[in-house]
């Protein structure tokens, strides 16, 4: 028989994520739920209408996996049915964590999987990050269209909503979430401002793996290459160029005339 976070334990840690939430901006106003199992059936969960930054234990409220409340006053977040739906599909998760940071939520209403293959810790620890398509939030077809990506994936993106994690501990699900976020910033800055990289390769990935004992599901692998050149020396920054635009002799004249009408 397994056992279980103590629903004491499981509140305070619920009121710690939250606070990390709000200090790292994945939070504004009353955004976000968290959730920790404390029982075969039965979840520790986040009201409505409460900043995360000022969450308290008296506030939390114990529900079963249909959404009874067992115990608190307050009204659980309308998101719920998501969360539930997260455990039923995965008797492996023990907690998750939904926000609205600002980067992953850009993919999010980008409809961008995050699938680039940067830094060995985002490959092993978010891992490749899928869009499931829109729905209302709160409804249970939200929680529907989270059910498909439960088992092979550790999170992802709410079409023009924002991401939600999940994990075997309720430092795996945070953890997860902001690495995620961290590997959204990075990149976006590589995609679309710097627009270049030096990938790491899936034989890289793997003997990370294999170094730290980790098990990469094969769907959750990001989009790495066979090749790389991270393993040559570096490039010069002063000389390096991100932007060049080139234009001819006949372009340069018809935009300074374009100017000067603009002008008149």
């Amino acid at each position: 028989m397994r056992t279980f976070i103590p629903e004491t334990e499981a509140k305070e840690l619920v009121c710690t994520i939250g606070r990390k939430m709000y200090q790292k901006q994945f939070v504004s106003a009353n955004d976000g739920n968290i959730t920790i199992r404390v029982g075969e059936r039965e979840v520790i969960v986040t009201p409505t209408g409460v900043s995360k930054g000022d969450l308290t234990p008296d506030m939390l409220v114990k529900t079963d996996f249909e959404g009874n409340i067992l115990d608190g006053t307050w009204k659980v977040t309308s998101e719920l049915p998501m969360h539930l739906r997260i455990y039923q599909e995965n008797d492996e998760v023990m907690s998750t964590a939904h926000a609205h940071p600002c980067y992953l939520s850009i993919f999010a209403n980008m409809g961008l999987e995050l699938d680039l293959p940067i830094t060995p810790a985002t490959a092993a620890i978010s891992g490749r990050i899928p869009v499931a398509p829109y729905r209302n939030p709160g409804s249970n077809e939200l929680a529907d269209s989270v059910a498909p990506y439960v088992k092979d994936f550790n999170a992802v993106l709410l079409a023009n909503h924002g991401p939600i994690a999940w994990g075997k501990t309720p430092k795996e699900a945070w953890y997860t979430l902001e690495d995620a976020e961290a590997y959204a910033k990075m990149a976006l800055i590589h995609k679309f401002i710097t627009g270049m990289y030096r990938p790491i390769t899936k034989k890289q990935i793997q003997l990370l793996a294999d170094t730290h004992g980790l098990e990469i599901n094969p769907k959750r692998m990001v989009n790495a290459p066979d090749k790389t050149t991270n393993e040559e020396k570096g490039i010069s920054l002063a000389a390096y160029s991100c932007l060049k635009l080139e234009l001819s002799d006949t372009s340069i004249e018809k935009l300074a005339e374009k100017i000067i009408l603009k002008l008149k």
